[in-house]
């Protein structure tokens, strides 16, 4: 009796999958941010569509903040199959990413969608990268990006002459540079900032428009400069490779899909937000109504001066380690004016 209810069961099982049925394969991923905001927005439609158009056989299940790896350790948490998926910072990692923090230079560019989309080209397409990832036990997925760099101080700050001598917290090659020109850089995480410019320990903030919201930190520093000066983009979403191989050559093809998507998709969200926030801020926000200045052009063409020698430390820390430095900044460079000849031509593809 016992064989032939086993039997049974095995047949209808096979019967199954004879006729389709499919099983849902759930995605671990691992997310040091909250369930709120626009990255988290961004990631729940790539979860939805995910499921969506795999017909419920694939299913993300977020961890978010902090719960199943910390911030520092998903790159390797993902690698070891610790989590199937997660958002990956590679400041935390600059050797081991160092092909793929080149988008944390200060390069000339400072549009969310151009940034992108270039360096998602660059990531998923170069041979040098795809070898760096792998290397690392990842597959490269998609993108974010922090939108281009301001600051936000408790007095006005007009000039790159307004920065000598100031608190200023800042981090990687932009807090170099602003230690250039004088600045008294401080290190800190951006959740420490707000006490610290209530206090006095600093009095700027290296910082992006939808940060400075989340944080609220215009309750402390009225002021806010527009720098528009590049982008944290070393900054994405990456796949345990064990896992992706495992995966059918149909779902592989989908996330790739959704992947590329996800660029346009975060991209229009962090514009959108972004204006919406500058408004926001400039009408009076909690009571409090936010001075902007724009850094005037001959002073960012000075601040993007200054930069330079950054990226020309990057081109050589790489080529110490074994990569043509040289040859990867040129081919991102070349990625940025094609998406750049593309937006001006064309507009952003949501507005087309």
């Amino acid at each position: 009796m016992f064989k032939h209810s086993l039997l049974a069961g095995a047949l209808a099982i096979s019967s199954l999958v004879a006729a389709g049925t499919a099983y849902a394969e759930t995605l671990r991923y691992a997310e040091f941010g909250p369930n709120r905001g626009t990255r988290a927005d961004a990631l729940n439609w790539f979860a939805d569509e995910l499921k969506t158009r795999s017909n419920g056989e694939l299913e993300i299940e977020f961890h978010w903040g902090k719960s199943l790896l910390g911030t520092k350790a998903v790159l390797q948490g993902v690698g070891d199959g610790v989590a199937d998926m997660g958002s990956v910072v590679g400041f935390f990692t600059p050797k081991k990413l160092r092909g793929y923090n080149i988008g944390d230079l200060p390069v000339a560019n400072s549009d969310e969608w151009v940034g992108m989309r270039a360096l998602y080209e660059f990531a998923s397409s170069n041979e040098v990268m795809k070898k760096e990832f792998a290397d690392l036990g990842v597959r490269y997925v998609s993108n974010y990006t922090t939108g281009p760099i301001q600051l936000i101080c408790t007095k006005p700050v007009n000039s790159l002459a307004d920065i000598k001598g100031t608190k200023l917290r800042a981090s990687g090659p932009y807090g170099k540079a602003f230690g250039d020109f004088g600045a008294d850089v401080q290190r800190m995480g951006q959740g420490e900032v707000y006490q610290a410019l209530d206090s006095g320990l600093v009095e700027c903030n290296q910082n992006y428009y939808y940060s400075m919201k989340a944080y609220k930190q215009y309750e402390v520093a009225p002021h806010v400069t527009e720098l528009d000066w590049g982008q944290n983009m070393a900054f994405g979403i990456m796949m345990n490779s064990s896992v992706w191989e495992g995966l059918s050559a149909e779902h592989q093809s989908l996330i790739s899909d959704l992947g590329s998507e996800f660029v346009d998709y975060m991209a229009q969200l962090m514009i959108e937000s972004k204006l919406a926030d500058k408004q926001a801020m400039s009408d009076g926000i909690d009571g409090k109504k936010i001075s902007i200045v724009t850094l005037p052009d001959e002073e960012r063409s000075a601040l993007l001066e200054g930069g330079g020698k950054y990226i020309d430390a990057w081109v050589g820390e790489a080529s110490e380690q074994g990569y043509d430095g040289a040859a990867l900044l040129a081919s991102y460079q070349s990625l940025i004016t094609k998406y750049t000849d593309d937006k001006d031509a064309n507009g952003y593809p949501w507005a087309r």
